[in-house]
């Protein structure tokens, strides 16, 4: 595996006054959900909407670092979105200091060694579900972040939507009445056919 030249990896964009800059580690992000999802929609959108204002004036600017195996990939990616850090050697992204966000968008099967090394790195770790394959990967990754003092937190984010909040609400107070059965089905326009063994 190649990896690029460190001053690629390690050259942060000089920091406007008023900005404050993230320094986030995005592995994992050349996949369709990676991309898509946590790039596209998320960081580049707030990037192209200015920031994230602060309540003192100031603007929160994500700075991220795209990490991965393939290096035409990154490259690729990053050109497409304007993201000027990329590279294929981990272990170097999570020795900057500058960088205090891990987040991991790889196969369930790569994640708890990458998300181990994260938080030994006294990152913030933010990483898809399920963050282990086994429940006692679970339960270890858990305990090894508890040890710290950052955010470990895995992407079960749909549970604060305000939508599903008012409807678990209406159910508590008993507007639909006693609930027999239940048929939960996430859409999305990638998602597989609803008739399908994707929807039972």
């Amino acid at each position: 595996m190649k990896t690029i030249p460190a001053r690629t990896a390690q050259r942060h964009p000089e920091q406007p006054a008023g900005k404050i800059r993230l320094g986030v580690i995005m592995n994992g992000v050349t996949g369709r959900m990676g991309t898509n999802q946590h790039l596209v929609r998320s960081i580049v959108a707030i990037r192209e909407q200015g920031g994230v204002p602060t309540r003192d004036g100031r603007v929160i600017w994500p700075d991220p670092v795209l990490v991965g195996r393939n290096e035409d990939k990154l490259r690729a990616l990053a050109e497409r979105h304007g993201i000027e850090r990329w590279t294929t050697d981990l272990d170097h992204a999570l020795a900057d200091p500058n960088d205090t966000i891990y987040f991991d968008a790889l196969t369930t099967q790569l994640r708890p060694r990458n998300v181990r090394a994260a938080i030994a790195a006294g990152k913030h770790v933010y990483c898809e579900k399920p963050i282990g394959t086994t429940a006692a990967q679970v339960r270890e990754l858990v305990k090894v972040a508890k040890q710290t003092n950052k955010v470990f937190l895995a992407g079960q984010q749909l549970r604060s939507m305000i939508q599903l909040g008012e409807a678990v609400r209406k159910i508590h107070e008993g507007a639909i009445g006693d609930i027999l059965f239940v048929k939960a089905q996430r859409h999305a326009s990638s998602d597989l056919p609803y008739d399908g063994s994707s929807g039972d």
